[in-house]
């Protein structure tokens, strides 16, 4: 499972005392009672925390300044106050003001109990590996493009994001003028002692209108753009560090079935899994989990759940493993230490050679031209427009989804492109505005001032996909201590192999959606050159270039097809030998070294193969499905959802309409 490189929580008041100032301040160790802060943070060997944002100059800081306690505690603890509270509240009773209106002159608006967020931003593995295990220079540039990315996050969430609610229950929403206040704070090593670069960006929720006064930030509308700004986050960084030290990335597949990570090609993966010990560990546990939760049963003997793991669940399990596993916090050490520590280690026990180790740069860039040399970065924006658009209404509950669905889904197909290069900016938001203009339908019935609002509209695809499998399955009874839990829902249980014991099968989980995903793509893509009259056949025949281009830049490396034909001569017949076709010596390479398949853009001849399957299975399921025809009728009425945005459902037949009978 590719996880995500920028997660959030809330920073409640009490929080900064018993968790903040005692461990996030000096790199997630023990700070020894009554040390002063930067006392501490020099013996644990990490930098000073440093402001950034900016809405620092009304508050009197500085981008760069250095966090101190008192402002922490003030900003943070103390439900909102002005970070130089104390000050100002000694002036005002010098001056000869009564207590209360001096306590409340260094007050910033109402007092809140929810008074920041904490967003954890790390890169990819391979990119903090190189961090961990290259030379001086190599380290000093994945820091500044780390600093430089989680710094254009910030600008984009203060341009973008951030709103302060006003008026009756803050119906009326407006952007923060002077910008956002946060502080930064660096650690480098993750719970397990291995290497993971990562910073904490405390960011209040203090924000001043433009009538002067203080209000709060929505936290909603942050987490909502999470998985955006973890895109962006993604993108900036690989291309920073791509581009000043000549790497490239590729898709590598870290769980088979789900999204690819973009990484550092030539960073060997056997690096990567000296790294995910806590992984293993928390996979161990997962599994136990799942054989749990598809085997309990009530006090009458009924299954309690699914006897299959949807990815809520798993995703849900996983968080309860991760728990369970954690492991107490080690004593923090100086970097330079760190570093020799974890060659050390890694020289020992990661199974890879010595010389790549210690030229871990040199390899990485001999990767790089060879990507460089074979994989065109051409971002065609119709092109890119159907794959986002198909992706995102697949992965998404119903087929319904917003603008930031779109956003994070187009900056990663940018990441999957570019392989590592910078883009324009805005060229995400051109390939948002093209997939909503051309191929999603707005469905939006508002309620509410905010429902009216661009990033709050709701949309779904003009398509029709309802030739792919069903994503709903039906319940089947719970297996018996000696019957293995069926691999496909609504079939009986399959009896257990001797000499298994319970738990030792595999866990039955419902298909995962971005497979789906990759396949809806290329379904709209087919159908699209189809559905191309013989009128406009000659000025799309103009784009081939662009188009196959295109799809090589989004093509693994190994599996690139020939040269493409003339335009001019295209009608001729193929050579005997050049059908285009998989190599499977290479692709069976591909899966070895875990890059990704699922960027490949399928051929006619492999999509027609697909449908035929997906068909198969299909048919499959509807006639499972029949021998629970009363059962769906009962359960066919779905309650309306009574919220701010309720999709939009006509009854006559329409583009969406055989995608919501799936559901």
């Amino acid at each position: 499972m590719v996880s995500m490189t920028v997660e959030i929580k809330l920073i409640r008041a009490g929080q900064i005392y018993g968790y903040y100032l005692r461990e996030t301040v000096v790199g997630d160790g023990r700070r020894p009672p009554r040390t002063p802060l930067r006392e501490a943070q020099e013996r644990a060997g990490v930098p000073a925390g440093r402001w950034m944002g900016r809405g620092l100059a009304v508050l009197g800081l500085t981008p760069g300044q250095e966090v101190t306690e008192a402002q922490l505690r003030n900003l943070f603890g103390e439900r909102g106050r002005h970070p130089f509270a104390d000050r100002i509240e000694a002036d005002r009773l010098a001056k000869g003001d009564s207590p209360k209106k001096a306590f409340k002159a260094g007050a910033l608006g109402r007092r809140v109990t929810v008074t920041g967020v904490d967003f954890v931003f790390r890169p990819q593995p391979t990119i903090y590996l190189l961090w961990a295990l290259g030379d001086e220079e190599t380290r000093r540039v994945i820091e500044a493009a780390h600093e430089r990315a989680i710094g254009r996050v910030l600008e984009w969430l203060e341009d973008e994001v951030a709103v302060i609610g006003y008026g009756k229950d803050g119906i009326y929403r407006v952007r923060p003028p002077g910008g956002l206040v946060a502080a930064r704070f660096r650690h480098y090593e993750a719970r397990s002692g291995m290497p993971l670069l990562h910073d904490h960006l405390l960011l209040s929720v203090k924000g001043q209108r433009l009538d002067g006064k203080w209000g709060s930030i929505h936290t909603l509308a942050l987490h909502e753009n999470t998985v955006a700004a973890s895109a962006l986050y993604n993108e900036i960084v690989a291309a920073e560090v791509c581009e000043v030290l000549g790497l490239a990335t590729e898709p590598r597949t870290v769980t088979p079935g789900r999204r690819p990570a973009m990484e550092i090609a030539g960073v060997p993966h056997e690096l990567i899994r000296w790294t995910s010990r806590r992984s293993d560990q928390i996979a161990a546990c997962l599994e136990d989990l799942e054989h749990e939760y598809v085997t309990a049963v009530d006090d009458d003997g009924e299954l309690k759940f699914l006897p299959v793991v949807s990815e809520r669940a798993r995703a849900k399990l996983n968080g309860m493993a991760a728990r369970k596993t954690r492991p107490p916090k080690r004593k923090t050490r100086p970097l330079a230490q760190l570093r020799k520590e974890w060659k050390e280690s890694a020289i020992r026990t990661s199974g890879v050679a010595v010389d790549v180790i210690n030229s871990l740069h040199e390899y990485a860039r001999a990767a790089a031209a060879a990507i460089r040399a074979r994989v065109a970065a051409v971002v065609d924006i119709a092109l890119a427009a159907v794959d986002v658009t198909a992706t995102v209404f697949v992965m998404n509950e119903g087929g319904r989804f917003h603008r930031r669905h779109l956003l994070a889904e187009a900056r990663r197909h940018l990441a999957l492109v570019l392989r590592g290069r910078r883009r324009d900016p805005g060229l995400d938001d051109q390939i948002v505005a093209a997939a909503i203009s051309m191929y999603c339908l707005d469905i939006s019935e508002p309620k509410t001032v905010r429902g009216l609002e661009a990033d709050y509209r709701l949309y779904t695809a003009r398509w029709d996909l309802s030739d792919l499998p069903a994503r709903r399955r039906l319940p089947t009874p719970a297996p018996g201590p000696d019957r293995q839990p069926p691999a496909d829902p609504g079939e009986p249980a399959a009896p257990r192999p001797p000499g298994q014991d319970a738990g030792e099968w595999e866990i039955p989980r419902i298909p995962l959606q971005y497979d789906r995903a990759v396949l809806a793509g290329a379904v709209v893509r087919e159908k699209l050159r189809t559905a191309t009259t013989t009128a406009t056949a000659t000025a799309v025949r103009g784009r081939a270039y662009d188009v196959v281009a295109h799809q090589q830049a989004a093509m693994p490396e190994q599996l690139l097809a020939p040269a493409a034909a003339d335009p001019e001569h295209d009608d001729q017949e193929p050579e005997a030998g050049r059908r285009e076709a998989i190599d499977l010596t290479a692709l069976r390479s591909l899966r070895e070294s875990r890059t990704d398949v699922e960027a490949l853009d399928l051929t006619a001849e492999r999509l027609r193969h697909l449908q035929d399957t997906f068909a198969k299975a299909a048919d499959d399921s509807r006639a499972r499905a029949d021998r629970y025809a009363e059962q769906d009728d009962a359960d066919g009425a779905q309650p309306v959802r009574q919220d701010e945005q309720q999709a939009h459902r006509p009854q006559e037949p329409g583009p969406h309409r055989g995608r919501e009978a799936g559901h």
